[in-house]
């Protein structure tokens, strides 16, 4: 990180990904970005460990253990 900016881009990198940054602020970041090397990089190992996510996939997942169902059903019954 080159900087104290740096580290404002890196925190909002999630929530312009998500769509989820203001209009204004994604134009400064956007700004920012042209220019800065490492916060560019970043932004793409983000976005490549964000789609390694995506794409992984459980096939199936296993039944918990008895005693897990048990402790489960006892914690709900006693709600």
């Amino acid at each position: 990180m080159t900087d104290r900016r740096c580290k404002q881009i890196f925190a909002a990198l999630s929530e312009y990904l998500d769509g989820e940054l203001p209009v204004k602020n994604c134009r400064e970041l956007e700004r920012h970005l042209k220019d800065c090397k490492p916060c560019l990089a970043y932004l793409e190992n983000l976005k490549t460990t964000i789609q390694a996510c995506r794409d992984l996939r459980v096939s199936k997942i296993p039944r918990p253990a008895a005693r897990v169902r048990a402790a489960l059903r006892k914690a709900v019954l006693e709600r």
